[in-house]
Protein backbone atom coordinates (compact mmCIF):
# COMPACT_ATOMS: atom_id res chain seq x y z
CA UNK A 1 0.00 0.00 0.00
CA UNK A 2 1.28 2.94 -1.14
CA UNK A 3 1.11 6.02 1.89
CA UNK A 4 0.84 9.66 -0.75
CA UNK A 5 0.82 11.85 2.57
CA UNK A 6 0.75 11.33 6.47
CA UNK A 7 0.28 13.79 9.55
CA UNK A 8 -1.06 16.42 7.07
CA UNK A 9 -2.69 18.86 9.19
CA UNK A 10 -3.63 22.54 8.04
CA UNK A 11 -6.18 24.98 7.12
CA UNK A 12 -6.69 27.61 4.94
CA UNK A 13 -8.14 31.15 6.00
CA UNK A 14 -11.13 32.65 4.20
CA UNK A 15 -10.39 34.35 1.41
CA UNK A 16 -6.64 33.39 1.01
CA UNK A 17 -4.66 32.35 -2.16
CA UNK A 18 -2.82 29.52 -0.48
CA UNK A 19 -0.38 27.53 -2.70
CA UNK A 20 1.42 24.26 -1.70
CA UNK A 21 4.88 22.95 -3.22
CA UNK A 22 6.82 20.27 -3.38
CA UNK A 23 8.79 17.76 -5.17
CA UNK A 24 7.31 15.64 -8.16
CA UNK A 25 5.66 12.85 -6.87
CA UNK A 26 4.93 13.94 -3.31
CA UNK A 27 1.15 14.14 -2.83
CA UNK A 28 0.01 17.12 -4.27
CA UNK A 29 -2.75 16.31 -6.61
CA UNK A 30 -3.58 13.88 -3.89
CA UNK A 31 -4.10 16.78 -0.88
CA UNK A 32 -6.27 18.79 -4.16
CA UNK A 33 -8.55 15.40 -4.59
CA UNK A 34 -9.04 15.14 -1.20
CA UNK A 35 -10.21 19.11 -0.53
CA UNK A 36 -12.22 18.33 -3.44
CA UNK A 37 -13.85 15.16 -1.73
CA UNK A 38 -13.19 13.26 -5.03
CA UNK A 39 -10.73 11.23 -2.80
CA UNK A 40 -11.61 9.80 0.75
CA UNK A 41 -8.26 9.84 3.03
CA UNK A 42 -7.64 6.40 4.59
CA UNK A 43 -7.20 8.50 8.50
CA UNK A 44 -8.20 12.24 9.57
CA UNK A 45 -11.22 14.13 8.27
CA UNK A 46 -11.95 16.98 6.16
CA UNK A 47 -13.74 20.31 7.31
CA UNK A 48 -14.97 22.91 5.25
CA UNK A 49 -16.28 26.07 6.88
CA UNK A 50 -16.81 24.25 9.82
CA UNK A 51 -18.78 21.15 8.51
CA UNK A 52 -17.28 17.24 8.12
CA UNK A 53 -16.79 16.86 4.43
CA UNK A 54 -18.58 13.69 3.43
CA UNK A 55 -18.66 12.84 -0.35
CA UNK A 56 -18.15 15.82 -2.86
CA UNK A 57 -17.03 19.10 -1.74
CA UNK A 58 -19.93 21.39 -3.28
CA UNK A 59 -18.93 24.48 -2.03
CA UNK A 60 -15.79 24.01 -4.04
CA UNK A 61 -14.98 24.59 -8.00
CA UNK A 62 -12.05 22.14 -9.60
CA UNK A 63 -9.52 23.85 -12.29
CA UNK A 64 -7.75 20.84 -13.46
CA UNK A 65 -3.91 20.64 -15.04
CA UNK A 66 -5.57 19.62 -18.74
CA UNK A 67 -8.45 21.62 -19.27
CA UNK A 68 -12.20 19.31 -18.94
CA UNK A 69 -13.51 21.12 -21.98
CA UNK A 70 -16.33 18.99 -23.94
CA UNK A 71 -15.15 19.20 -27.55
CA UNK A 72 -19.03 18.82 -28.71
CA UNK A 73 -19.37 22.07 -27.11
CA UNK A 74 -18.70 25.05 -27.86
CA UNK A 75 -17.45 27.94 -25.49
CA UNK A 76 -20.92 29.30 -23.86
CA UNK A 77 -22.35 25.72 -23.94
CA UNK A 78 -18.91 24.66 -21.53
CA UNK A 79 -18.85 27.61 -19.40
CA UNK A 80 -22.67 27.43 -18.78
CA UNK A 81 -22.21 23.72 -18.19
CA UNK A 82 -21.93 23.50 -14.21
CA UNK A 83 -25.23 26.13 -14.17
CA UNK A 84 -27.05 23.26 -16.54
CA UNK A 85 -25.53 20.90 -13.96
CA UNK A 86 -27.34 22.87 -10.98
CA UNK A 87 -30.50 23.25 -12.49
CA UNK A 88 -30.13 26.95 -14.05
CA UNK A 89 -32.65 27.36 -16.49
CA UNK A 90 -31.18 27.82 -19.81
CA UNK A 91 -31.79 31.60 -20.28
CA UNK A 92 -30.02 32.35 -17.33
CA UNK A 93 -26.77 30.33 -17.79
CA UNK A 94 -27.03 31.63 -21.12
CA UNK A 95 -26.81 35.24 -20.62
CA UNK A 96 -24.42 34.27 -17.34
CA UNK A 97 -22.32 32.59 -19.61
CA UNK A 98 -22.23 35.50 -21.59
CA UNK A 99 -21.02 37.73 -18.69
CA UNK A 100 -18.33 35.23 -17.73
CA UNK A 101 -17.02 35.13 -21.23
CA UNK A 102 -16.67 38.77 -21.64
CA UNK A 103 -14.83 39.08 -18.12
CA UNK A 104 -12.23 36.78 -19.56
CA UNK A 105 -11.38 38.17 -22.65
CA UNK A 106 -13.29 35.77 -25.13
CA UNK A 107 -15.96 38.33 -26.59
CA UNK A 108 -16.87 37.21 -29.67
CA UNK A 109 -15.69 33.32 -29.18
CA UNK A 110 -19.00 31.78 -27.51
CA UNK A 111 -19.77 29.97 -30.38
CA UNK A 112 -16.37 28.51 -31.04
CA UNK A 113 -15.03 25.02 -30.40
CA UNK A 114 -12.63 24.22 -28.21
CA UNK A 115 -10.97 22.35 -31.12
CA UNK A 116 -10.61 26.32 -32.69
CA UNK A 117 -8.95 27.94 -29.56
CA UNK A 118 -5.61 28.57 -28.15
CA UNK A 119 -4.06 27.15 -25.17
CA UNK A 120 -4.40 30.51 -23.55
CA UNK A 121 -7.74 30.75 -24.54
CA UNK A 122 -8.86 26.78 -23.03
CA UNK A 123 -7.66 27.77 -19.60
CA UNK A 124 -9.82 31.13 -20.18
CA UNK A 125 -13.40 29.09 -20.88
CA UNK A 126 -11.84 26.58 -18.12
CA UNK A 127 -11.36 29.53 -15.65
CA UNK A 128 -14.59 31.04 -16.14
CA UNK A 129 -16.31 27.75 -15.88
CA UNK A 130 -14.37 27.62 -12.37
CA UNK A 131 -15.30 30.83 -11.02
CA UNK A 132 -19.41 31.10 -13.03
CA UNK A 133 -20.57 28.92 -10.25
CA UNK A 134 -19.95 30.96 -7.56
CA UNK A 135 -17.86 28.57 -5.36
CA UNK A 136 -16.27 29.58 -2.39
CA UNK A 137 -13.29 27.49 -2.51
CA UNK A 138 -11.21 27.51 -5.94
CA UNK A 139 -9.72 24.62 -5.93
CA UNK A 140 -6.67 24.71 -8.82
CA UNK A 141 -4.23 21.77 -9.83
CA UNK A 142 -1.06 23.37 -11.92
CA UNK A 143 -3.50 25.40 -14.51
CA UNK A 144 -1.11 26.99 -16.06
CA UNK A 145 1.80 24.65 -16.44
CA UNK A 146 1.71 23.99 -20.08
CA UNK A 147 1.60 27.13 -21.36
CA UNK A 148 4.22 29.06 -22.71
CA UNK A 149 6.21 31.98 -20.15
CA UNK A 150 3.98 34.84 -21.58
CA UNK A 151 0.72 33.31 -22.02
CA UNK A 152 1.43 32.13 -18.30
CA UNK A 153 2.50 35.62 -16.77
CA UNK A 154 -0.97 36.98 -18.22
CA UNK A 155 -3.29 34.23 -16.81
CA UNK A 156 -1.47 34.48 -13.57
CA UNK A 157 -2.85 38.18 -13.67
CA UNK A 158 -5.96 37.64 -14.59
CA UNK A 159 -7.09 34.72 -12.05
CA UNK A 160 -5.35 37.49 -9.41
CA UNK A 161 -8.14 39.99 -11.21
CA UNK A 162 -10.67 37.60 -10.27
CA UNK A 163 -10.12 36.87 -7.28
CA UNK A 164 -9.05 39.89 -5.61
CA UNK A 165 -11.85 41.42 -3.46
CA UNK A 166 -14.15 37.95 -4.55
CA UNK A 167 -14.15 36.88 -0.90
CA UNK A 168 -13.34 33.03 -2.33
CA UNK A 169 -10.64 31.00 -1.07
CA UNK A 170 -8.12 29.52 -3.71
CA UNK A 171 -6.04 26.23 -2.90
CA UNK A 172 -3.50 26.65 -5.95
CA UNK A 173 -1.14 23.74 -6.86
CA UNK A 174 1.82 24.62 -8.77
CA UNK A 175 5.99 23.37 -9.15
CA UNK A 176 6.82 26.51 -10.20
CA UNK A 177 8.39 28.46 -6.74
CA UNK A 178 7.92 32.02 -8.42
CA UNK A 179 4.30 31.05 -9.53
CA UNK A 180 3.50 30.74 -5.49
CA UNK A 181 4.87 33.66 -4.19
CA UNK A 182 3.96 36.19 -7.02
CA UNK A 183 0.36 34.59 -6.37
CA UNK A 184 -0.05 33.58 -2.53
CA UNK A 185 -0.70 35.08 0.59
CA UNK A 186 0.77 32.20 2.09
CA UNK A 187 2.88 28.94 0.33
CA UNK A 188 3.20 25.50 2.10
CA UNK A 189 5.84 23.12 1.38
CA UNK A 190 5.33 19.52 1.34
CA UNK A 191 8.50 16.95 1.88
CA UNK A 192 9.08 14.58 -0.48
CA UNK A 193 7.06 11.32 -0.82
CA UNK A 194 5.75 8.66 -0.22
CA UNK A 195 4.32 9.56 3.28
CA UNK A 196 4.94 13.16 2.59
CA UNK A 197 3.74 16.29 5.45
CA UNK A 198 3.98 19.56 5.43
CA UNK A 199 7.08 20.87 6.95
CA UNK A 200 6.91 24.88 6.55
CA UNK A 201 4.25 27.23 5.81
CA UNK A 202 5.45 30.71 4.93
CA UNK A 203 3.77 33.81 5.10
CA UNK A 204 3.87 36.29 1.31
CA UNK A 205 3.96 39.77 2.59
CA UNK A 206 3.94 41.54 -0.41
CA UNK A 207 1.68 44.21 -1.08
CA UNK A 208 -1.37 43.96 -3.02
CA UNK A 209 -2.24 44.35 -5.29
CA UNK A 210 0.42 42.83 -7.86
CA UNK A 211 1.92 43.35 -11.18
CA UNK A 212 3.36 39.96 -11.79
CA UNK A 213 5.94 41.14 -14.85
CA UNK A 214 7.83 43.32 -11.73
CA UNK A 215 7.13 41.95 -9.02
CA UNK A 216 10.42 39.30 -8.87
CA UNK A 217 12.68 42.11 -9.19
CA UNK A 218 11.49 43.13 -5.59
CA UNK A 219 14.11 42.34 -3.31
CA UNK A 220 11.33 41.00 -0.79
CA UNK A 221 10.41 38.81 -3.64
CA UNK A 222 14.06 37.41 -3.79
CA UNK A 223 14.12 37.13 -0.33
CA UNK A 224 11.21 34.84 0.47
CA UNK A 225 12.45 32.95 -2.57
CA UNK A 226 15.50 32.43 -1.23
CA UNK A 227 14.24 31.39 2.34
CA UNK A 228 10.97 29.24 0.91
CA UNK A 229 13.85 27.84 -1.51
CA UNK A 230 16.15 26.83 1.18
CA UNK A 231 14.05 24.23 2.75
CA UNK A 232 12.38 23.00 -0.77
CA UNK A 233 15.38 21.99 -2.10
CA UNK A 234 16.40 19.57 0.28
CA UNK A 235 13.45 17.90 -0.81
CA UNK A 236 14.04 18.19 -4.43
CA UNK A 237 17.40 16.62 -3.28
CA UNK A 238 15.82 13.81 -1.69
CA UNK A 239 13.19 13.44 -4.56
CA UNK A 240 16.58 12.58 -6.78
CA UNK A 241 17.68 10.55 -4.21
CA UNK A 242 14.74 8.31 -4.07
CA UNK A 243 14.51 8.37 -7.64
Amino acid sequence: MHTALEGVSFDACAGTFLSVVGPSGCGKSTLLHIAAGLLQPTRGSVFVFGQRLDGVNHRASYMFQQDALLPWKNVRENVALGLTFRGRSAAESNQLAAEWIRRVGLDGFGDSYPAQLSGGMRKRVAMAQSWIVDPDIVLMDEPFAALDVHTRLRMENEILDLWAGSGKTVLFITHDLEEAIGLSDEVAVLSVGPGSRIIARHKVDLARPRNLLDIRTESRFQELYKTIWSGLRQEVLRSYERD
